[in-house]
């Protein structure tokens, strides 16, 4: 049997050898790769993993899930580690139940094997860009490999950090490869075409991007950007997170610096409900001098309000804060112009329904009542399901591993 992963090449030629006119056929090998298909060790501490991967992601996919960190496979100008078996074996389950088997759900079998990467690179470390100030959570090459960052600290405890630092990124990574296959609309580079700043990007507070139009700070950077970003964001944010953006985006922002004196006193008037958030701002975390602690300028980002000579907040007849509007754009509609752009799109080039992709992995990471709706905490909060208590005293997490430590029994 041929091995799966199998790169073949049709070679045409005319070779020209001393006292030969032509070759024989028997000369041409249809590859030059060894196609042989090697059994897996069963002695060793990683077969169970090996045959999951083998088994879900290699014969079904024909997809290479890489955790054993391969050096020519990724930036030899990071100093990168390896993922540790425990991390990726989380890992790997996650992939298959909240990226592979949605996507099979919802596209189908065919459509993953037609578009689907070739290759899951996972590094454990991160990798830091030192000159931007940035973290690259991942990254696709030419249609064919997605690199996920940072696999030794991801935690099911968080879903949010989960999304942002690995589920997103494969979402947005593979809309990558798709829109490589089939060129997304022209008309979507011209809806912010003014607004993108592929220098510093990283510098645009979330809430300036927003009430511009972009579902996040990189989504700003490029269109092709703001186009994968913008489906990305929709899949994995929660309806609460989701509208609360949306909401951001109605209001124009600006981003001021303070001393740390005089933010503390404007964070003590708002714990006292003398202030109201809007008219004091919200620290932004990117800053290091405001995370630190220090006494230098913090940066924060507040609605655009009308403001005395003081600075104070000014109000109307009823007492309400007098909000600005003077760029002109409406962030919320213009991100929702840019979501059904990017719906129609997979659905009428992938067959894709986007809302139903969304719904598929809502309901996979967040706990639903018997009728599908989801459930909440005392809090208000959507409630984690990999965390979560099952039947037999196992959290919902340690039954998506046990597809991995089934094959313990076939260990040697």
């Amino acid at each position: 049997m041929k091995k799966l992963f199998n790169l073949a090449i049709a070679a045409v030629c005319g070779l020209c050898c001393l006292g030969m006119g032509s070759c024989a056929e028997e000369d041409f090998t249809p590859t030059i790769f060894d196609t042989n298909e090697y059994p897996l060790d069963k002695t060793s501490y990683t077969f169970p993993l090996d045959t999951f991967i083998k088994k879900n992601f290699l014969e079904k996919y024909n997809m290479r899930f890489i955790y054993k960190m391969e050096d020519i496979g990724s930036d030899l100008q990071k100093n990168l580690v390896p993922c540790s078996y425990e991390k990726s074996c989380e890992l790997a389950v996650l992939a298959k139940y909240l990226w592979y088997d949605v996507y099979e759900k919802c596209a189908g079998e065919v459509f993953l094997k037609k578009y689907s990467p070739r290759i899951i690179h996972v590094i454990g470390s991160p990798s830091y860009n030192p000159a931007s100030g940035t973290e690259t959570l991942g990254y696709a090459e030419g249609g064919l490999k997605i690199s996920l960052m940072n696999a030794n600290h991801m935690s099911i405890y968080n879903i949010e950090d989960l999304n942002e630092k690995f589920f997103k990124t494969m979402h947005h990574e593979f809309s990558h490869i798709l829109h490589q296959t089939i060129e997304y609309p022209q008309d979507f580079r011209l809806i912010s075409r003014s607004l993108y700043n592929p220098i510093s990007w990283q510098e645009t507070a979330d809430s300036i991007a927003v009430s511009q139009g972009f579902v996040s700070d990189y989504a700003s950077s490029a269109d092709r950007e703001d186009w994968v970003e913008t489906i990305a964001n929709y899949i994995v944010k929660d309806s609460i997170t989701w509208n609360q953006m949306l909401n951001t985006a109605e209001y124009d922002w600006e981003r001021v610096s303070v001393s740390k004196k005089v933010w503390d006193t404007y964070n003590a008037l708002v714990n006292i409900g003398v202030a109201n958030r809007d008219s004091v701002g919200y620290i932004d975390q990117k800053n290091p001098e405001a995370s630190s602690g220090t006494d230098g300028q913090y940066n924060i980002q507040r609605k655009l309000i009308q403001r005395d000579g003081n600075d104070n907040a000014e109000v109307d007849a009823d007492g309400n804060i007098i909000y600005l509007k003077t760029s002109g754009i409406n962030g919320r509609e213009v991100i929702l112009r840019k979501l059904e752009m990017a719906t129609q799109w997979l659905s009428e080039q992938f067959g894709v329904n986007l809302e139903d992709l969304r719904m598929e992995v809502q309901k996979r990471q967040w706990m639903t009542n018997p009728d599908g709706s989801f459930k909440f905490d005392d809090r208000g909060r959507f409630i984690n399901r990999l965390t979560t208590e099952t039947e037999d005293g196992k959290i919902f997490m340690e039954q998506l591993l046990e597809e991995v430590w089934k094959y313990k029994s076939l260990q040697q």
